[in-house]
């Protein structure tokens, strides 16, 4: 763990909080070779709520912060893009946002609350500047 990020767990919440975040990083690390195999330009996910508890791929863009693909929301992703929008879900829910900081749980929030961006680690400049912006 980064020894400057401060954990926002109480005391008795620190080793579920822990466990917690190396799942996360697990699920980041899978979303990453996923994402690789698929485009290996992807460095940003972004995605957004249903407003019920589901995700769903929304944007993903390269390490310039250029757009690469943008999906239609009302359509299933495809079957190539099932697993990769399973995990963006999955580690959407285990980051709680509320409690803790944006990254945390590598997850991070954009202006709308209901989406997200997931900086993968192979992304050299971290969150794409294009992300939180409208698209150009």
């Amino acid at each position: 763990m980064n020894p400057k990020l401060v954990d926002p767990c109480p005391p008795d919440s620190a080793q579920v909080c822990w466990a917690t975040r190396h799942l996360a990083r697990a699920v980041l690390l899978r979303l990453r070779t996923a994402a690789f195999t698929i485009e290996p330009r992807i460095k940003t996910i972004v995605a957004t709520s249903d407003g019920l508890v589901e995700y769903r791929l929304w944007r993903l863009h390269g390490d310039d912060g250029r757009l690469l693909c943008e999906f239609d929301l009302l359509k299933e992703p495809g079957i190539e893009w099932k697993r990769l929008a399973r995990d963006v879900c999955f580690l959407a829910l285990l980051a709680d946002l509320r409690t803790h900081p944006p990254g945390f749980f590598y997850v991070h929030p954009l202006p709308d609350p209901r989406d997200i961006a997931i900086p993968l680690p192979s992304n050299p400049r971290g969150l794409a500047p294009r992300t939180i912006g409208p698209l150009q």
